[in-house]
């Protein structure tokens, strides 16, 4: 049987967890529930279509061959019955991610099932995305709930192809650095296809089927109809010939062809040969990479005219850790002094010159040259003390909205009071569970990018708050790679800064980063660390706390003794402390533990003690779960009557508040019941409804395997 309250402890001892007065509604945690617990007021798993592809490339040009090209693989991939795989190589900035995306949004109604898409910054040698973070993503877009994924990286991607076996989907993974980057987000199903960007030739992926696809400069004419679309063809026309060596002098990249032209589109006074005699130089013609040299040259005098509040913000938005950010975070760092009075005017601006790519949902991208460029300019303009300043409103920024989306997924979490050095001024307000978890999902990757700027950075008071901050992230996610490197971040500052009780709560969410991702082992060690942190501060309750985490761990390991051990401790001191609910729930668990022995007895007993308790709290989870638990221990006890009695009552209450996956644990227990009173058809029914819970919520695993009883001859 599947250990459900040991998942829905959660943060448990991670944090005082009191609850006082009145409670109207559901009762439950969000943040402090760790697997097998799903809420109707929760948002549902991620779309089960999912539509992640950036929009359609705003200035895309020409590309006719390449596009044909592109055509010719998949049909021939679709006749053969297999997925289309495509590996486009070439420079920064010479147009990789816009023809992907140029003939993937062609091709969207041949691609019913969605399409993903995932930016692997294989720029960033030293940051590039773990496959153990995205494939997670995924899975949830896909519609896999959180809880179903499993945490080590070949259990991902068995599943991801099992999810993706009967879909036709696209998948873009963009900036990869490697083969081994991309292969488990391939698609296995035909029709299915997977174009991967690099500034590598990755040719190792010729061995998965992927046709090579190096790409070049526009040839001339289309570099010259795509300054054109931006300056106006008249203008071109009337000046042809000193066109022809402006987009020559930009070596025919598109990236530099396009912010040229809005240099040029700004300037209506210049004439098409005054840019290109200040872009042509003789360090071009010389360069090894002579299309950055171009690109500076034009950024550098497109920077040069800009406003100057909008010169201010686009150095000061060179300093954001990723390449996507919402406007929010640009009003943030605008408040560095000087201050950017217009910051939203600004953006519109950067955006005209092409210097930002706008994106859905008040969203803006940087292309990393064009990053890049941005941090050189702040580097030669800014003092040290505007740029210490403007990274420390990015890292804030991020902090305050993390507190306040974790404010209203956990709104029972008790937190430490924050510390900012640059407080929010009008601190961001999320109006629902949904929209937190939401914000989390979309900002994970600046999340863990803003905390590696902190520890780079030391700020240390900043490091380990953003890992408190982030645990519904991860409570939600299951993004273990990510999960346990940001919880031994924040545990290793706040332990610098001497700092107790911030590390106590963050050696408890390492060890249950650790259990979840299936290392059980390291998991008890950090916990025997927690625990010690704990009795430092004379803490009692969190002590029992973290001793119920390692009973579950134990749990997990099929140890019944030691677990039985962990509890029983754990009892004591929480009945000590006056954390009743807490001790009650460590019964049921005693009780569990008790009717697995045979000891029928005192299993009904210690059952019935954690119900009687619990039954006088507000509603919650809790209890349903004991009461599912006091059902099993029942049929172990050869009362399927009173078993039965229990099951039904609690699946009545998890329709209550709204619970789904839990019914899916319940249906199975009513199908034991059933069969051990002969009645195969109830049993088979049960059975039946259990595989429709489990695929409703995305638990894939669940449903297949009750899916193989069920096919099983009688």
């Amino acid at each position: 049987m599947r250990d459900s309250e040991g998942r829905a402890a959660g943060a448990a001892a991670a944090a005082h967890n009191d609850q006082s007065g009145t409670n109207s509604g559901n009762s439950v945690q969000a943040a402090t529930i760790h697997g097998d617990v799903y809420f109707g007021h929760q948002p549902a798993p991620a779309p089960r279509t999912p539509r992640q592809l950036p929009p359609r490339p705003r200035h895309f040009t020409g590309r006719a061959e390449q596009l044909a090209r592109l055509d010719a693989v998949f049909e021939r991939a679709d006749s053969e019955g297999v997925p289309g795989v495509v590996m486009i190589s070439g420079p920064p900035g010479v147009g990789k991610t816009s023809l992907a995306l140029a003939w993937l949004h062609r091709r969207i109604a041949r691609l019913p099932d969605g399409q993903l898409f995932v930016d692997l910054r294989g720029h960033r040698i030293h940051e590039p995305i773990e496959i153990s973070t995205v494939l997670p993503r995924f899975l949830q877009a896909l519609g896999v709930a959180p809880e179903s994924i499993p945490g080590d990286l070949a259990g991902q991607t068995a599943l991801f192809r099992t999810v993706t076996a009967d879909r036709r989907l696209a998948v873009l993974c963009d900036n990869a650095m490697s083969a081994a980057q991309v292969r488990p987000l391939i698609p296995v199903s035909p029709g299915s296809v997977c174009l991967v960007t690099s500034r590598w030739r990755l040719t190792s992926l010729a061995l998965d089927g992927a046709e090579m696809f190096p790409l070049g400069p526009l040839d001339t004419g289309s570099a010259l109809e795509l300054l054109g679309r931006i300056v106006g063809q008249e203008r071109v026309a009337a000046h042809a010939a000193a066109a022809r060596e402006l987009v020559t002098a930009y070596g025919r990249f598109p990236l530099a062809v396009c912010v040229g032209a809005a240099l040029l589109a700004s300037r209506p006074g210049w004439s098409v040969a005054t840019a290109a005699s200040l872009v042509i130089s003789p360090h071009t013609a010389a360069a090894d990479a002579p299309e950055e040299v171009s690109m500076n040259t034009s950024l550098d005098q497109f920077h040069d005219a800009l406003p100057a509040e909008a010169g201010r913000l686009y150095r000061r938005l060179g300093a954001h850790p990723g390449p996507e950010f919402e406007t929010e975070l640009a009003l943030a760092v605008a408040q560095a002094g000087p201050p950017v009075e217009d910051p939203g005017g600004s953006l519109a601006t950067l955006v005209e010159a092409n210097l930002l790519t706008a994106a859905p949902a008040g969203r803006y991208r940087f292309h990393d040259l064009i990053q890049r460029h941005a941090q050189s300019r702040a580097e030669a303009q800014d003092s040290p003390a505007l740029r210490a300043e403007t990274e420390r409103r990015v890292i804030d920024h991020y902090l305050a909205t993390a507190n306040a989306a974790d404010a209203v997924v956990s709104p029972l979490r008790k937190r430490p009071e924050p510390h900012y050095v640059h407080p929010p001024e009008s601190p961001r307000e999320f109006p629902d569970t949904a929209s937190g978890i939401a914000w989390f999902t979309t900002e994970h990757t600046n999340l863990i990018a803003t905390q590696r700027l902190a520890v780079e950075r030391e700020y240390d008071d900043a490091v380990w708050q953003l890992a408190d901050a982030m645990w519904p992230l991860f409570s939600y996610l299951r993004v273990y790679h990510d999960w346990i490197i940001s919880q031994e971040r924040g545990a290793a500052a706040a332990a610098r800064l001497g700092h107790l009780l911030g590390e106590a709560r963050l050696r408890m969410g390492l060890g249950i980063a650790l259990r979840e991702g299936g290392r059980h082992r390291e998991a008890l060690a950090v916990f025997d660390e927690a625990r010690e942190l704990r009795r430092a501060l004379g803490d009692r309750r969190g002590e029992g706390n973290v001793l119920h985490q390692a009973g579950l761990t134990h749990r997990r390991l099929g140890d019944l003794e030691g677990a039985a051990a962990c509890f029983t401790e754990a009892v004591e001191i929480r009945g000590e402390a006056a954390d009743h609910w807490g001790a009650a729930r460590g019964r049921a668990r005693l009780g569990e533990l008790a009717s697995l022995r045979g000891d029928h007895r005192r299993a009904l007993d210690l059952l019935g003690t954690a119900l009687a308790t619990l039954g006088e709290a507000p509603p919650s989870v809790h209890l349903l779960i004991v009461r599912r638990l006091m059902g099993e221990a029942c049929l172990r006890a050869g009362q399927p009557a009173a078993a039965r009695a229990q099951l039904l009552e609690t699946l009545e209450h998890l329709g209550e508040v709204g619970q789904v996956f839990e019914a899916g644990r319940v249906h199975e227990a009513l199908a034991e019941v059933a069969a051990a009173s002969g009645d195969d058809e109830t049993a088979r029914a049960h059975l039946a409804r259990a595989e429709e819970v489990y695929a409703e919520v995305g638990a894939v695993p669940d449903a297949e395997r009750v899916a193989r009883g069920l096919a099983e001859p009688d």
